[in-house]
């Protein structure tokens, strides 16, 4: 393993390191949520009227506000969870790209190649090292990286092929309303997505060994054999730049 991919999952370390700490400050949003209540109640009690209110109204309208903070603070949690596995997973993406930048520039010319290079979906990318004998699919990392690029587009996208495809191959990831088999089950929605701080770790290690298995330079070379957008992208001739219109000409 190279020098640079070393940089990375150093940079990844940290990433989650830092990330884990801020999840932190949610672990104990039950008794913050209590608290809150206790406020409410105290905030109530200041317009209280004896003669006309019902101690009992204030004391559920109290337990209302907490469990509607709660509702919030777990929310928030969520979203905060889901903001790092996106945040892990597009880090991956651009570097892997920057990489297979770095490495192509060797033997072609990134002039051409970049622009096309850059706009070709991950699975594309992968079938391309995949016909020079570097099967990414073929490891252990790979479905737990595939899993968090589901949940990271259905996070993002909602409804759509990603969520389909979540629910058929990582079910763990989804709330079940019902179960297996359930009319809650054959039916999914995007607001079903489940994700835990444990999946961060698991996402974490799956990235640590992806750029572990990253070889020293690629075997790209003028005789190997490119895709069709490769070649294209390298046999694309440069647009005539246009010519300036004569004076008197109109």
């Amino acid at each position: 393993m190279g020098r640079w991919p070393g940089q990375l999952i150093d940079r990844l370390d940290f990433y989650h390191a830092q990330a884990k700490k801020r999840i932190l400050e949610f672990r104990d949003i039950e008794s913050e949520a209590e608290r809150y209540a206790e406020e409410s109640y105290d905030r109530r009690g200041q317009w209280f009227n004896p003669d006309t209110d019902d101690p009992a109204s204030s004391a559920e309208a109290a337990w209302d506000d907490g469990i509607t903070y709660y509702g919030l603070l777990e929310d928030l949690r969520k979203q905060m969870i889901l903001s790092i596995a996106a945040g892990m997973y597009h880090e991956r993406d651009k570097q892997f790209r920057d990489w297979l930048d770095r490495e192509l520039g060797h033997n072609f010319s990134l002039d051409k190649l970049r622009p096309d290079l850059w706009k070709q979906d991950i699975g594309t990318l992968f079938d391309m090292l995949d016909s020079w004998g570097w099967d990414l699919r073929a490891e252990g990392f790979h479905d737990t990286i595939d899993s968090c690029r589901l949940i990271v587009n259905v996070y993002k996208h909602g409804h759509g092929t990603s969520l389909n495809q979540l629910k058929e191959r990582f079910p763990q990831y989804l709330r079940s309303f019902g179960g297996s088999g359930s009319f809650g089950w054959d039916y999914v929605h995007y607001n079903q997505l489940e994700v835990g701080e444990e999946a961060l770790t698991r996402f974490q290690e799956a990235f640590r060994n992806f750029w572990k298995y990253v070889p020293a330079r690629t075997i790209a070379g003028d005789n190997t054999p490119v895709p069709t957008w490769f070649e294209k992208a390298l046999t694309r001739k440069p647009r005539d730049k246009e010519k300036p219109i004569a004076k008197g000409a109109l």
